[in-house]
């Protein structure tokens, strides 16, 4: 199968986009051209699989940027609200990567279209080739767009937002969503016979840079000199994403039981936004209890993982059951370390529940209670020493050889959709 992928950030940018994506096509069996962006926002540290680009073409469009920057951005949005966030800032890439793409398609004649987002200009781009040249035509949404809880803008941004959703939607010929709530949120809207396009494919792991799998039960992580559990949360902590229900759950312990945690650290490993530090219930807790790493190379996050105790997600809250799959969250299955979750009930709390064996593995974000009850059980759990059972088939579930076969498969039905007419 010869395939034409639209996915703006690529290996070795460190971004979810580059690092999902990316892995579902790395294994993908198929010939594949990913057309992509290059810009510096982001830094380049995503090492995983330092041979992508012998496995994948590269088409690659250099990214403009926006004619306005900075203080004269915020500005122009003042008075435009619609600038740059419909959808988003790539408007100028778009045009010059749908002239290298028409180029392409007219040369290499590819058998499908895929395009992945977010950010949303890869559907807008993709529904501009699929006008131009009738290819079949697959969508890819990690994240709701039209609808999403965690983007504001005016009425008059969100109207436009949802018209192209819909554009895009009602011209694809398959449509993929990471989780089984995004796919109702999002299709709910629309008629029956959009629905039936529509499927779901979850994120995957890589078992190779985890290395080989225990068949049924996780072994003991082993410990670090000083001795103490480790608790890790890998990521960017940014916005709603906080990780203050976790400093008040703590604070809240130790008030109660001054040595509750004494042989136990948390530690943070990636960004995390200033005003975070700025906390009052981190202030208040010993020294040593909560470190921070800073950002590291991906691999090192594989090794962080898997040398863990255990693997702590923090989501934003959400007033309805949250509709998001985190990557991360499969990436820990992955590692096959026991998780907890600080997160509202919905997807995540699900899949959390499922890999413990129970719901007391998770707490709502504005639950503090619930979290400082969370932590106790868990942490008893490590201190009884018992390698945790963890089902092997819940792993196997986002395993990236099976879910770039389903993919491929996707990729099929789209084409015989469109074929069918």
């Amino acid at each position: 199968m010869n395939i034409f992928a639209i996915c703006y950030y690529a290996p070795p940018k460190l971004t979810p986009q580059a690092i999902q994506i990316g892995r579902q096509l790395y294994h993908l069996d198929g010939k594949v051209t990913m057309l992509h962006g290059q810009d510096a926002e982001f830094p380049d540290a995503y090492d995983q699989y330092p041979d992508f680009f012998q496995r994948v073409d590269s088409l690659c469009v250099h990214n403009p940027g926006m004619f306005l920057k900075g203080r004269l951005l915020r500005l122009a949005r003042r008075v435009v609200p619609t600038y740059g966030t419909t959808p988003d800032g790539l408007g100028r890439w778009r045009a010059l990567a749908k002239r290298a793409a028409l180029a392409h398609i007219a040369a290499k004649r590819p058998d499908v279209l895929v395009s992945f987002g977010m950010p949303m200009s890869d559907h807008l781009l993709g529904l501009d080739l699929k006008r131009a040249t009738g290819l079949p035509w697959l969508v890819h949404f990690s994240d709701p767009w039209a609808g999403n809880p965690f983007h504001s803008g005016t009425p008059e941004v969100l109207r436009i937002n949802a018209e192209m959703e819909k554009s895009v939607i009602a011209s694809a010929d398959q449509v993929l969503f990471t989780s089984s709530r995004t796919l109702e949120m999002v299709m709910s809207k629309y008629p029956n016979a959009w629905r039936a396009r529509a499927a779901v494919l979850p994120h995957a792991w890589d078992m190779e840079n985890f290395g080989p799998a225990a068949p049924q039960a996780a072994q003991p992580a082993a410990q670090p000199l000083d001795a103490r559990r480790v608790i890790r949360y890998i990521g960017a902590c940014y916005g709603a994403r906080s990780p203050e229900p976790l400093f008040k759950a703590l604070a809240r312990m130790l008030e109660r039981q001054p040595g509750a945690l004494d042989g136990v650290r948390f530690e943070f490993v990636g960004p995390l936004q200033k005003i975070f530090l700025a906390s009052a219930a981190l202030a208040s807790l010993p020294p040593g209890l909560v470190t921070l790493c800073g950002q590291v190379p991906y691999r090192e996050s594989l090794r962080l993982a898997r040398e863990a105790d255990a693997l702590l997600v923090i989501d934003a809250p959400s007033a309805s059951p949250s509709v998001f799959l985190p990557s991360k969250l499969v990436e820990y299955i992955g590692a096959r370390r026991p998780v907890w979750g600080i997160t509202s009930p919905g997807t995540s709390a699900d899949l959390i529940a499922e890999w413990a064996g129970s719901p007391d593995a998770c707490a709502a974000p504005d639950d503090i209670e619930a979290i400082t009850r969370m932590l106790r059980v868990g942490l008893a759990s490590l201190e009884a020493g018992v390698a945790p059972v963890l089902p092997e088939d819940v792993a196997q579930r986002f395993a990236p050889q099976r879910v770039s076969a389903a993919l491929k498969g996707h990729m099929q039905q789209a084409i015989d959709r469109s074929r069918a007419g």
